[in-house]
């Protein structure tokens, strides 16, 4: 592969486009699409650490899809951290009710 801005541009491009995507699924709860493009930009992202640009992130233009990227990968973390927190929370509720199934089981059983 040959390390040319113009391919590092064409990647970051990609790298942005999948990184709004992302944002725009996570946003609307729609997690199964948000892994999927999770791994898309995961794939992209070794591509663009493989083509071994140093230059491209320090053009004007470089600067400047970067600077629009760090912002939404902020938003995406939050939201990610949101959905986790609520998916633990609702997993821990479900467990909850198994163990005092149990509880319950246990402590009738040692009456008799």
């Amino acid at each position: 592969m040959e390390n040319t801005d113009a391919q590092a541009a064409a990647l970051w491009k990609k790298f942005y486009i999948i990184t709004t995507e992302m944002y725009r699924f996570i946003k609307k709860d729609k997690v199964d699409t948000f892994f999927i493009l999770l791994e898309q930009r995961m794939e992209l992202q070794k591509l663009i650490e493989k083509l071994d640009n140093k230059t491209y992130h320090k053009t004007p233009v470089g600067k400047t899809l970067i600077s629009k990227i760090n912002p939404i990968n902020v938003k995406i973390r939050a939201l990610a951290q949101s959905w986790l927190i609520r998916s633990r929370n609702m997993s821990n509720k479900v467990h909850s009710y198994d163990m005092n199934t149990r509880m319950q089981g246990i402590f009738f059983n040692k009456k008799l």
